[in-house]
């Protein structure tokens, strides 16, 4: 018991830490970030719609597809190359980033929804509301948030230590191209197939009562090969990212910050090279 009041205590420090917060966000490229986020808000409103369904077994469609599935590779591929430049911890904490801003723009954008418009004509804002979800029929925006969140922040984590974990066991040659494609593809074919199943049941099962269990693991599973097909044909230029981060010092601030944690026995809050 001692052991787990001690482990949350570090785990609060470590999510509270503004000076940390501060130094990651500033470390990571601006674009890298930037395109983060955008991902993510995108891949969740996307994520209303399904966009494709096949291969009925009785009453059931066996796969469905959402078009959020087009996106989340390239979320999970920055959060790949942020594991292995910055660590685990660091990643996991991107991701939480991603998710509040996301709740910001889902919030922001239902005020703007709820408020009637009748300019410059009668219905004129029922386009708005009809691309935004934002309709009273379906599976609403404020249940895509809460299911694509609570998948999106465990698959996320899920994401980082299977990652982290991976990449241990190459001691020979960490830094190598087979190491980095190896962590990513298992770590992608794990987390992605977390994030799809807890956000289909969530919203198309548990809100909607759209699918039963086995469409729930049909969309799962075709989602994860999807996404880890586009992560195989990106993560070259993943790679080759991480390796010019390396050569030009990117994030040195950020591990010299995590040295002087550690050095004054604070607890470790990430993991660095």
């Amino acid at each position: 018991m001692k052991k787990l009041i001690i482990w949350v205590k570090d785990a609060f420090e470590w999510l509270f830490d503004r000076q940390d917060w501060k130094m990651l966000l500033r470390s990571i490229p601006a674009v890298v970030v930037a395109l983060f986020v955008v991902s993510t808000v995108t891949m969740n409103l996307a994520a209303n719609k399904i966009v494709w369904s096949g291969l009925k077994i009785g009453e059931h469609y066996f796969i469905s597809i959402t078009g959020g599935v087009f996106l989340s590779w390239s979320v999970f591929l920055i959060m790949d190359m942020v594991t292995k430049t910055f660590g685990a911890k660091a990643a996991i904490k991107l991701n939480l980033f991603g998710a509040a801003v996301n709740t910001i723009a889902i919030i922001f954008l239902g005020i703007i929804a709820s408020v009637p418009s009748e300019f410059p004509f009668p219905g004129a804002s029922s386009s708005f509301d009809k691309v935004l979800g934002f309709t009273g029929s379906g599976v609403q925006p404020w249940q895509i948030l809460i299911s694509s969140t609570i998948a999106y922040v465990a698959s996320g984590i899920i994401n980082a230590i299977v990652n982290s974990l991976i990449g241990r066991l190459f001691t020979h040659n960490p830094d190598g191209k087979t190491a980095f494609i190896t962590r990513s593809y298992v770590s992608t074919i794990i987390g992605q197939f977390v994030d799809n199943f807890i956000f289909t049941a969530l919203a198309f099962s548990f809100f909607a009562h759209f699918y039963g269990i086995i469409t729930i693991i049909g969309m799962a599973t075709i989602g994860a090969a999807i996404e880890l097909l586009s992560e195989i044909v990106f993560s070259p230029v993943a790679y080759k990212r991480c390796r010019t981060w390396q050569k030009e010092g990117v994030g040195r601030d950020y591990f010299d910050y995590c040295k002087k944690m550690e050095l004054s026995d604070d607890p470790a809050r990430f993991e660095y090279k």
